[in-house]
């Protein structure tokens, strides 16, 4: 037996509340199912599921209702499938957005080149570590020196006081007294 629509099949008005529907769907499933009428129910069941499967759901509820106020459509046998997919619009690249992306990009990296600023003279801390320029002081101290003026070492590897340097570096006293810096001459 084919009913003319969902709301016919689960007894209920088309403008009935969600738990209504609910309601008619757990009456008729019980009625109808096959662990209680037998296999010859399971066509009606299905019927019965898809029914609030569409019913139920809002979204598909609206689909189906404009389905049936739509005259060059006929009132779907219950068991036909009523899931509509509709398809997907096509994805839409924004090139013009990418294009002004890419714009903003290249005028911002131009504006921080040309703004760019030198990078702050390198200060003297007085505090010798490899690669330190050093002056050496009338005493054979090691001073540490900005590499941009007069010097005469590098520092090449700091060692404890009393400890040898390596060989090809001469050993002078740190300024501060905190070790032994070994430099190579320039």
């Amino acid at each position: 037996m084919a009913i003319g629509t969902y709301y016919d099949l689960l007894g209920v008005a088309p403008d009935a509340p969600t738990a209504t529907i609910r309601d008619a769907y757990r009456r008729a499933a019980r009625a109808h199912h096959p662990d209680r009428v037998g296999d010859t129910s399971a066509a009606r069941m299905a019927e019965i599921n898809q029914a609030w499967n569409t019913l139920s759901d809002p979204v598909r509820r609206r689909r189906y209702d404009r389905s049936l106020g739509e005259p060059e459509h006929a009132p779907m046998p219950a068991s036909a499938p009523t899931t509509v997919h509709e398809p997907l619009p096509p994805a839409r690249v924004p090139w013009r957005m990418l294009g002004v992306m890419f714009v903003l990009g290249v005028v911002f990296v131009v504006i921080s080149v040309v703004t760019a600023s030198e990078p702050p003279p390198p200060i003297v801390d007085h505090l010798l570590e490899p690669g330190s320029c050093v002056a050496i002081r009338p005493n054979g101290d090691a001073g540490e020196v900005l590499c941009t003026e007069p010097h005469q070492a590098v520092v090449e590897v700091l060692v404890p006081t009393g400890e040898l340097c390596p060989a090809g570096t001469e050993p002078h006293r740190d300024e501060q007294g905190l070790g032994t810096a070994c430099v190579r001459p320039i």
